[in-house]
């Protein structure tokens, strides 16, 4: 007696099996090197083939197992992980999609040993194959497959293979677990095995309830993933509550289903593209119901998108339905007198005919006569403008997996997706966005999930975008909501207006590395350290008295060169220059004769030194550029932190004065000219630091070594026996400065030409000056300033103690003065520093 459940088939020859391989192995090279070019052409997606690199190269180089059920519970991932390890990273991509076209193409190699040439070439024509090739990388895939074996196991009476076959659309991914409740039902219900049946209902609804409610919320710390995504929120929160929904508003139900154009659309091109035949052999569509009913009740276009990987579910199921109907109808056709030849050509064209309409084909519509980004010819070319983004994205963003990045959807790269954050715009740009570390998780953390229901108490990373790229050129998506891109524009003004918001705030938020041509790569700005605050010395605390060698007991630190430091510019005769533009020598030394510069405001006052002995006769003019500079006018005055320091002698005074304390007295610091500043072998000059009042320095070494520095040669001129006042501390008279320490060392700074030697005459006499050069006495009065700019200088008288002067030739003498008068033409009062307990002399501070 003939088995009633064996299938229906064609006659077919010997002959005809064979061009079953034939025909898988032209679809497995045309997918495999479509599927490659287009990913080289930089068409590829993120969402459909970036995250899928960025989950398995973490699988692999992390160790993060969770990945697998991050968002979705999908147990194979490991499996294809193991591509990294076997392959340099970059051929990766190429490998996995040249494994998907494969596995894809096996059932044309099946449908051509069981059912002949005819049925192999349909399932070549079925546009699903061509779309689910094409759009990237899924595991969606292994559906068609899986599908077509275990119904062919099962119509075969081979229950243990159709048992196995069965458990395997569960582990694809969790929705899957329906199908394999559907496999079961199909084995008990229509083929009477109901052991097996049996086991695969209650495997397939264990596995989906807890993947569903367990592990994929146990791992995933955002929510609006898997079944409870917003495709899914009108029927309820889980799985449960959709059930309840469907059972109680069945009219709301149907209204969903059957009042969306789209969705009729989804049917009539999945079952039209097989010329309806599977509707003659509905059992075996079983099956496929629940990846019909996922994308029926979803309210995201994307899931009953006909060119989407959503018809995976269905297509294996489908095209087993079909291959079933072709043995009757050849029948049914050979009976009629049509013959069976003439029905193989009619239904190779119309099968055609659907392939051109709807398949990604090289010989389809969508390949030749549409713009479509994703199977148009040009998706496959890769043109000069795709390798100068290539270079540009791997120039400018580090290769570095701990920076998270963010491209647009249509924009993706498998260097770019080696990462641990890698995702579409706008995901984790504006937000940050939560991933839970279960690098420490245990069995008993998970348990307590179980039986509480709360959260894992386990550590939650959130990360931003870094590094963010879009190419305003390339059909535009928000996360993985598209629009229909037509000659380069948005079709969705929903989506366009939204998209450009979010570029715009993109662009005001982050810095932007590189925008040229469309290409536009953003950088997260990295937050500047603030700047140390600087410490007011407490009260009655000393500066330092000069900056000494490092290591050394009142050593101020050097400021380092920093970001925004100003170098010393180079004067026009390529010789370096001190800021503020004064022509230096090398070491340092300024260039004897050349003018000194104004310094730039700033808090700190500038360093002021006496003129070297002989040089009272030069020349110079300042630039009066600062409000203290102006007789009558209030210098503004620093904070104080120290107590203010006053006193000095006058500028007609040869005795010492006792010092007192008004602060006011502390403004001559802010005039043109320092105070008078006696000559010793260690005179140096204190430099105040910013913000810093004038007190008393502590003991340390001299400061003439500073001066040292900005000189090159010291000039050779004697000092005058009493050449110089030695500044004597608060409450002490001054005292003679050593003979050891004469004042020819500023000389350099201020005249390019050497001094004229004089010898210094008896107290009283009066000195002849060189001609050209002007008389040395006391501080003249304010409105004496001024002849400084005349011709001929005015004699002024010479004080108690005076040192030697000069007088111009044919002139009265002058009065002989202290050397050091001639700076206090600049200034009205002066401050005396005491001088440290080494005997050497401190430079009165201005």
């Amino acid at each position: 007696m003939p088995d009633i459940h064996a299938p229906a088939t064609l006659p077919v020859g010997t002959n005809n099996r064979g061009f079953g391989g034939a025909v898988f192995l032209g679809l497995f090279v045309v997918l495999a090197v479509m599927a490659c070019l287009k990913y080289l052409a930089l068409h590829s997606t993120v969402f459909d083939l970036g995250v899928f690199l960025s989950n398995l190269y973490s699988l692999h180089a992390f160790g993060q197992w969770w990945r697998a059920f991050l968002g979705h519970a999908q147990p194979l991932l490991p499996v294809y992980a193991q591509v990294y390890r076997l392959v340099p990273d970059q051929a990766a991509p190429l490998v996995l999609l040249t494994a998907q076209a494969f596995v894809l193409a096996l059932p044309a190699l099946w449908a051509g040993r069981r059912y002949g040439l005819l049925a192999a070439v349909a399932y070549g024509l079925f546009f699903p194959v061509w779309t689910n090739g094409l759009f990237d990388f899924h595991l969606d895939h292994l559906l068609i497959p899986i599908l077509f074996a275990f119904l062919a196991a099962a119509t075969s009476g081979r229950t243990v293979t159709a048992f196995v076959l069965g458990l395997l659309p569960a582990l694809v991914k969790e929705p899957y677990a329906l199908t394999t409740v559907c496999c079961g039902a199909y084995l008990l219900l229509f083929q009477g095995r109901r052991a097996a049946g049996w086991g695969l209902v209650v495997l397939g609804s264990l596995y989906f309830y807890v993947a569903t409610a367990w592990v994929v919320p146990f791992c995933t710390a955002d929510g609006g993933l898997g079944a409870q995504s917003g495709a899914y929120a009108w029927l309820g929160g889980g799985p449960g509550a959709a059930v309840v929904t469907m059972l109680t508003h069945p009219l709301t139900v149907l209204a969903e289903v059957f009042g969306v154009p789209g969705k009729w659309k989804y049917l009539g091109f999945l079952f039209g593209a097989l010329l309806f035949f599977p509707l003659f052999r509905p059992k075996l569509l079983l099956p496929a119901l629940p990846a019909l009913a996922l994308s029926l009740l979803s309210t995201h276009p994307n899931y009953y998108g006909w060119a989407n990987h959503y018809t995976a579910g269905a297509a294996g199921a489908l095209f087993f339905a079909f291959c079933e109907v072709l043995g009757p109808v050849r029948i049914l056709a050979r009976q009629s007198g049509v013959g069976v030849r003439r029905f193989g050509a009619a239904l190779f064209a119309a099968l055609g005919l659907v392939h051109v309409m709807l398949a990604p084909s090289p010989v389809s519509r969508l390949f030749w006569f549409s713009d479509s980004f994703a199977f148009s010819s040009e998706a496959y070319e890769p043109t000069a403008r795709d390798a100068a983004i290539l270079g540009e994205m791997l120039k400018s963003v580090p290769r570095d997996p701990a920076l998270a990045l963010v491209s647009q959807n249509s924009l993706n790269w498998g260097a770019l997706a080696e990462r641990l954050d890698y995702n579409s715009f706008p995901l984790g740009v504006f937000e940050p966005h939560l991933v839970r570390d279960l690098s420490k998780a245990t069995l008993a953390d998970f348990w307590r999930f179980v039986r509480t229901g709360r959260t894992p108490d386990l550590p939650v990373r959130s990360w931003q975008a870094q590094y963010v790229i879009l190419d305003l050129t390339r059909p535009w998506f928000v996360l993985d909501q598209g629009c229909e891109f037509v000659d380069g524009a948005c079709r969705d003004e929903d989506v366009a207006r939204e998209f450009n918001t979010l570029v715009i705030r993109a662009r005001q938020e982050l810095e932007t590395v590189h925008d040229a041509g469309g290409l536009l790569i953003l950088r997260r700005p990295q937050p500047v350290a603030p700047a140390p605050a600087v410490q007011p010395a407490p009260e009655g605390a000393t500066q330092p008295a000069q900056q000494a060698s490092p290591g050394e007991p009142g050593a101020v630190p050097t400021i380092p060169a920093s970001p925004g430091t100003s170098v010393a510019p180079v004067a026009p005769g390529g010789q370096p220059t001190q800021p503020g533009g004064q022509p230096t020598q090398p070491g340092g030394a300024p260039v004897p004769g050349a003018p000194q510069a104004v310094p730039p405001a700033s808090g700190v006052p500038a360093v002021q030194t006496p003129p070297a002995p002989g040089t009272e006769d030069i020349e110079v003019e300042v630039l009066d550029r600062f409000p203290g500079n102006y007789p009558g006018k209030k210098a503004k005055p620093m904070p104080p932190t120290a107590p203010a320091v006053e006193g000095g002698p006058t500028p007609d005074a040869a005795a010492p004065e006792e010092p007192s304390a008004p602060k006011k007295e502390r403004r001559p610091r802010r005039h043109e000219a320092p105070a008078e500043t006696p000559a010793g072998p260690d005179a140096g000059i204190q430099a105040v630091p910013e913000g810093q009042a004038d007190v008393p320095a502590p003991e340390a070494a001299p400061k003439r070594e500073r001066r040292a520095r900005r000189q090159q040669t010291p000039a050779a001129t004697p000092a005058a026996p009493d050449a110089g006042v030695q500044a004597a501390p608060e409450g002490q008279t001054e005292v003679p400065a050593p003979e050891t320490a004469p004042k020819r060392e500023r000389r350099p700074r201020r005249q390019a030409a050497q001094p004229v030697e004089v010898a210094p005459p008896a107290d009283g006499a009066a000195v002849t000056a060189p001609e050209g050069q002007a008389p040395v006495g006391e501080t003249p009065p304010k409105k004496e300033r001024r002849s400084r700019r005349r011709e001929a200088p005015v004699e002024v008288p010479a004080g108690p103690e005076a040192g030697p002067s000069v007088a111009p030739s044919g002139d009265a003498p002058a009065q002989p003065a202290p050397k050091p008068e001639r700076r206090s033409r600049r200034s009205r009062d002066t401050i005396e520093i005491p001088s440290p307990a080494d005997g050497g002399e401190r430079a009165p501070t201005p």
